[in-house]
């Protein structure tokens, strides 16, 4: 029952807010649920069977046998003795305890006989568990049913029996397992014995024992079988001792079912949406939040369907979730479609201002928004000139061919006679026209150039039939060389551009615009196209000339005015200037420019400050794109050839190379070494090992008369491959110039300073000159570095030697192939002392030198810890220091002198001090002997002074028996003799007990004196020994200085007290001695 109850209790808990409202204290949204409750209390409860009508005996059941039974009546009319369903739910009082009860067994209700127990809740319960308490033994069989709507079927809860597979047809204490079936029944043989005979108790969790428990939040499987709106427990079989089988009817009265107490807890199913439920119209419903309804609040309100209804987890509200319809509708459904493809849901109904959509987010059929965008506007598109009723979102209808208008009401330019097909075209070219025609012929009006009915042809010596062209056909070009020309293919249109911020000239003079390369060049395929820039001025007193606008190149010039072309004239706002290069009288530069322009200048024609912006060139260039159909194909006259005749024919050149493309041609001369040559610069094509413009003169490795006229005039020069020659005038000699690199000499025989080898051979095999390789060790600016013929380094630098100088050379040590001159070959620097025959040499690797023995160091410079003298120049010896009286065996490395103990002495430590003794571990202790009681200031090994006479004690500091000390005589001074007699006396007188007790005390305090003296005697051995730390030691002083004083004043106590027992043992001594004289 227990663990039961634990199992209740931390389902309860778990879900969590039991008390909590709806809304965090942060104002967030979280689940929340009614309060856990015993639904059964003061429920009712139905009955199919219940003793008292009419009324009838029956028997408590006590076990034993032969025992007269107690029995009672039971009747229903009498409020006393009546047991109907209704103390099923009444109040449990342990004292006073109420219970229905059904008929016995005389009345046949045992098996197959059952009894319906039906509790009705009023509304979903989230089901925690059931509690049954029997007033009488518990059945042998009975189940517990629910449902979850009225008029449902019951769905069996649990099983109690002692004979589950018989009367169930279940397993005995089944279990679930993961994946199984959780909302199936199981059977138990728990709680069907017979005993105990009253009291006992059934309890059901619904819950218990299946997997997903733990994750209720997320199980709709456990989360419907928990949920019921009634509960129905059947009594199916009594439990019995067996004695029916006699029908004795006072035993068969002994056998019914009571029951006490029959509690449901739970909570009011409100799927975490309502903190309470409340009765309405006498019903009990939920009050529900996060906009949900219902009776279980199972359902968004409405309008608030944008994501569908889900059940309030611990971890999110699940609120129900607001339609979004613009402000256009207040309506609203959930579409499960809209809600998988956009994530949100609610479906907006009777969207106002003729929108529609989901989210009334827009327009009807044949609408369209206005400016404002708060309302849809109708089309009006017309029905005979639009293509359809429905306008794009401006309010323009779609047109059909040749209409125009926004509602298509009206013909384009060009076009006639609207009817339902459209308007009809006027059938004109409309590159060639100008898109005008008679409206009864369809005659059409040709632009300058074009010609034909349609103004499809350009007229002769045209070409390029243009749309963009005002007259249509462009004039051929051609360089002046021919009249017949066509337009080109595989031209593509290209725009160049630049912008400038600001330009400013003070003075009237010119302003160049140099700008980027992409303007320069040669612009040819610019030829009938605009150059544009954007222009204005500050003043508007504007002195034009004829040339403000200026193009420069292949020493050419062209110039025009600002306001030639149509151009207006230049002002103080900004405007657009636009220039045409046609080689016509109206548009023509003045001269025609084709060549290769180097710049762009403009004149300010006033003084003041003029601003350039925005300058932009239309040309073409080979590629896809938009068809350039400016760019010509001349048909060239003899002598010349290219796309604009711009070039000359094999065997001719430029007359007048300056002119560029407008020079004629003329054969070449190339002294007999050329049939041809450079159509432009009249550079030969030289043969014969010839060179020059004309083939003048001899190639690179050759020499000789190239004007000659002869195959031979140029001989091969007699130098190694790559180099020149030339011929001493004088001597007509030849020598080898420009040698290949790394060689030199007349033929070019020997390898050059830092090279070496045999080039020709001269001494063995040829071997070509190869760059000295000297590790970088080397100066690059010395005469000599190598040997030429062999390659040896010569004059190795950083401390390096070897071949190639790739090694350090004696001495030195370190990585002599490093890129660092520092971090080359380093100097050895060992220690003449403490080297092997104070070398000075090393590794050449480590620096490591060769030490004498017990020498350590790189360069041999220390001796080993517990040696010392390096200058021997034999190695360092050891310290041999005394292992007890030194402190760590190190010694000092040039005297040996060990460190020693305090007190300990000797250069190996070995000895106590003078005055010094006990040497051990920890030093020697001092001797303290007093200077005026002891013979010398040295002790015995057992620390104890040799005294002078009268003086005794372990420092001497003390007179002996019979002695006193007088200030004003030194040393101890013996008593007169009265003292020794009263002495031998005493000795002879055991009786007198009081003077050897006061001798023994004064004996105590004597030796009490000693431990003081030595106490004092180490005090003063510490202080020296803390004067000599210095600074240091400064607070060990004062507190040696503060045990001084109270060391000081226990002497002066202990004076007193000496000298309060002399005087007890003086008069005590007199005593005796008066005694003693009248014995006599």
């Amino acid at each position: 029952m227990r663990s039961v109850i634990l199992v209740l209790v931390a389902w309860s808990w778990a879900v969590r807010a039991m008390m909590d409202g709806c809304v965090d204290e942060l104002g967030q949204l979280q689940r929340c649920m009614p309060e856990f409750m015993n639904a059964a209390f003061n429920a009712t409860v139905q009955a199919t069977n219940t003793c008292g009508s009419p009324p009838e005996e029956y028997c408590v059941q006590t076990g034993a046998t032969g025992v007269t039974k107690s029995c009672h009546i039971c009747d229903a009319r009498d409020p006393r003795n009546h047991h109907n369903a209704a103390y099923l739910t009444d109040y449990n009082n342990q004292q006073d305890t109420t219970w229905w009860q059904s008929q016995t067994m005389l009345a046949g209700i045992q098996y197959p006989n059952s009894i319906n127990l039906t509790l009705h809740l009023g509304k979903s319960f989230d089901i925690t568990y059931v509690r049954l308490k029997f007033h009488t033994s518990r059945p042998e069989s009975f189940a517990i049913y629910k449902r979850t709507r009225e008029g449902g079927p019951w769905v069996p809860y649990q099983y109690y029996s002692g004979s589950c597979e018989k009367t169930y047809q279940k397993p005995n204490r089944g279990f679930m397992r993961t994946g199984d079936n959780e909302q199936q029944a199981l059977c138990t043989d728990d709680f069907s014995d017979i005993s105990p005979l009253t009291g006992g108790s059934v309890a059901f969790s619904t819950l218990e024992g299946r997997p997903s428990a733990y994750n209720f939040d997320h199980s709709p499987v456990l989360q419907d079988w928990v949920t019921a709106t009634d509960i129905r427990v059947t009594l199916n079989r009594l439990n019995t001792f067996g004695d029916e089988v006699f029908n004795d009817p006072k035993v068969l009265k002994s056998y019914y079912y009571a029951i006490s107490d029959f509690a449901v807890g739970g909570r009011c199913k409100c799927n975490g949406h309502a903190s309470e439920c409340v009765r309405n119209s006498g019903r009990l419903v939920c009050d529900c939040k996060h906009n949900t309804e219902g009776a279980d609040c199972n359902v968004c309100k409405p309008f608030y369907n944008d994501r569908p209804w889900r059940r309030a987890t611990a971890d999110h509200a699940n609120e129900c979730l607001p339609c979004n319809c613009n402000g256009k509708s207040s309506e609203c459904y959930f579409d499960a479609e809209l809600y998988r493809a956009t994530g949100h849901g609610g479906h907006c109904r009777s969207c106002a201002d003729n929108t529609d959509g989901p989210n009334c987010e827009r327009c009807l059929d044949h609408y369209y928004r206005d400016t404002s965008g708060s309302r849809c506007l109708p089309c009006s598109c017309s029905t005979v000139g639009s293509e359809s009723p429905q306008c794009d979102d401006r309010g323009v209808c779609a047109c059909k061919p040749g209409v125009t208008g926004e509602k298509c009401d009206r013909c384009q330019p060009g076009f006639h006679s609207l009817t339902e097909a459209g308007c009809r075209p006027c059938s004109c070219s409309p590159s060639g026209s100008t898109q005008e025609c008679d409206v009864n012929t369809g005659q059409c009006r040709c632009k300058d150039n074009v010609e034909g009915f349609s103004c499809d042809r350009c007229k002769l010596g045209f070409f390029n039939l243009d749309p963009n062209n005002p007259q249509g056909c462009l004039p051929c070009f051609c360089f002046q060389h021919s009249s017949v020309c066509e337009s080109a293919v595989g031209y593509s249109v290209h725009a160049i551009s630049s912008t400038f911020d600001r330009g400013n000239a003070s003075t009237p003079t010119r302003w160049v615009l140099c700008t980027t390369d992409k303007f320069l060049g040669n612009q040819m395929l610019s030829y009938g196209q605009n150059l544009t820039f954007h222009f204005r001025v500050e003043r508007r007193d504007v002195r034009l000339s004829a040339e403000d606008l200026m193009l420069e190149g292949a020493g050419l010039r062209v110039s025009l005015p600002l306001i030639a072309q149509g151009n207006g004239y230049p002002n103080d706002n900004k405007q657009p200037f636009v220039y045409t290069q046609l080689h016509t009288a109206a548009h023509k530069l003045t001269p025609s420019l084709g060549g290769l322009p180097s710049q762009i200048s403009f004149q300010v024609p006033f003084a003041g400050a003029g601003y350039l912006d925005s300058v932009s060139l239309v040309t073409a260039r080979v590629g896809p794109g938009v068809p350039a159909h400016w760019v010509e194909r001349c048909t060239c006259p003899q002598g010349y050839h290219g796309q604009h005749c711009e070039k000359c024919t094999v065997g001719y050149r430029r007359t007048q190379p300056e002119l560029g493309a407008f020079s004629s041609c003329e054969s070449c001369n190339c002294h007999g070494h050329s049939d041809t040559c450079h159509p432009d610069t009249g550079a030969c094509d030289c043969q014969d090992n010839t060179a020059g413009l004309s083939c003048e003169r001899c190639k690179d490795g050759f020499y000789g008369d190239a004007t000659q006229g002869r195959p031979d005039d140029c001989q091969s020069c007699p130098c190694p491959a790559g180099a020149t020659c030339a011929v001493v005038p004088r001597t007509r000699e030849v020598v080898c110039t420009n040698c290949p690199a790394g060689t030199t000499g007349k033929r070019c025989e020997l390898c050059d300073d830092g090279f070496f080898g045999d080039p020709l051979g001269q001494n063995g095999p040829v071997r070509a000159c190869r760059a000295c390789q000297c590790s970088n060790n080397i100066d690059p600016n010395a005469v000599g570095n190598c040997d030429r013929e062999t390659g040896e380094c010569l004059k190795c630098i950083y401390n390096t030697d070897g071949f190639f100088c790739d090694h350090c050379k004696e001495g030195f040590y370190g990585n002599a192939l490093a890129s660092n001159p520092a971090d080359k070959c380093k100097a050895c620097s060992c220690s003449p002392l403490g080297t092997v025959d104070q070398q000075t040499s090393c590794s050449q690797v480590t620096g490591q030198c060769q030490c004498l023995p017990n020498v350590i160091k790189r360069d041999c410079s220390a001796c080993q810890l517990g040696f010392f003298n390096l200058q021997s120049g034999i190695g360092c010896e050891g310290c041999s220091c005394n292992s007890i009286g030194s402190t760590n065996g190190q010694c000092d490395i040039i005297t040996g002198q060990c460190e020693c103990q305090p007190g300990v002495a000797g250069q190996h430590c070995e000895r106590c001090e003078v005055n010094f003794f006990g040497f051990s571990l920890s030093g020697c202790k001092p001797c303290d002997c007093d200077p005026e009681g002891s013979q010398s200031g040295q002790c015995k090994e057992d620390g104890r002074c040799e005294c002078r006479p009268g003086f005794v004690g372990a420092r001497c500091d003390m007179c002996e028996e019979n002695y006193f000390y007088n200030r004003s005589v030194p040393g101890c001074q013996q008593c007169p003799s009265c003292y020794s007699l009263v002495r031998d006396k005493v000795r002879t007188r055991p009786c007198w007990s009081p003077l050897p007790q006061k001798l023994s005390l004064l004996e105590r305090l004597n030796n009490i004196n000693n431990t003081l003296t030595t106490q004092w005697n180490r005090l003063q051995s510490i202080r020296n020994t803390v004067d000599q730390t210095g600074a240091q030691a400064d607070r060990a002083r004062d507190r040696v200085r503060d045990a001084e004083g109270l060391i000081d004043q226990a002497r002066q106590e202990l004076e007193k007290a000496k000298e309060a027992v002399s005087k007890v043992v003086s008069v005590s001594a007199v005593v005796m001695v008066t005694n003693s004289m009248e014995a006599v």
